[in-house]
């Protein structure tokens, strides 16, 4: 790499910083993936760097307390990522923190489809399998919905595999993937 391209690189990266502090994430998604283009061979770095920015950031907004905020930026990584041991730790804290305050607001729709496959995430983290396969059932619920809508089915398939994988017992999960594979035939 050149001289120029590091320029226009370090220029990138600091413009997704910056869009990351300001709290503007969907301006830093942008920034993020005019990085990947232009540098293809660094995508995978790019995007950690990304999901760990992110994470310091929520973690930042957490201590000053704005959990409506923070709940709405931890879902929509959630639906970006597979797996990061970061955001994992984040989802622990999270919920830690609003068990704690019991100060959110009541989501609706989508957005408490992706709530309920975070707990579910986070209990089945910490080894509480029953408390983790109930969160997965009232997500599975709830995207049945969309599913028959013909709404966000993409978004709702992620949550469908990301839920699965939080039901220890895995001819239940069998089961549940059935039902709604049943569900999307008509």
């Amino acid at each position: 790499m050149n001289k120029d391209e590091n320029l226009h690189q370090k220029k990138y990266l600091d413009q997704l910083g910056l869009s990351i502090s300001r709290d503007e994430f969907d301006k830093s998604i942008e920034k993020l993936k005019r990085l990947c283009l232009f540098y293809p061979f660094k995508t995978q770095i790019y995007v950690q760097l990304f999901i760990n920015a992110w994470c310091a950031k929520i973690l930042s907004m957490l201590e000053k307390k704005s959990f409506d905020i923070v709940g709405s930026r931890i879902r929509s990584l959630y639906m970006l990522i597979t797996f990061n041991r970061s955001f994992d730790k984040l989802i622990k804290i999270y919920f830690e923190k609003i068990k704690k305050e019991k100060n959110f607001k009541k989501l609706k729709n989508f957005d408490e489809a992706i709530y309920f496959s975070l707990e579910s995430q986070y209990y089945f983290q910490k080894a509480q399998y029953i408390d983790a396969e109930l969160s997965a059932r009232k997500c599975l619920e709830k995207i049945e919905y969309f599913f028959k809508k013909k709404y966000q089915v993409n978004e709702s398939w992620l949550l469908v595999r990301k839920c699965l994988k939080n039901i220890k017992d895995k001819n239940k999960a069998n089961e549940i993937l059935k039902k709604i594979l049943k569900i999307n035939e008509n």
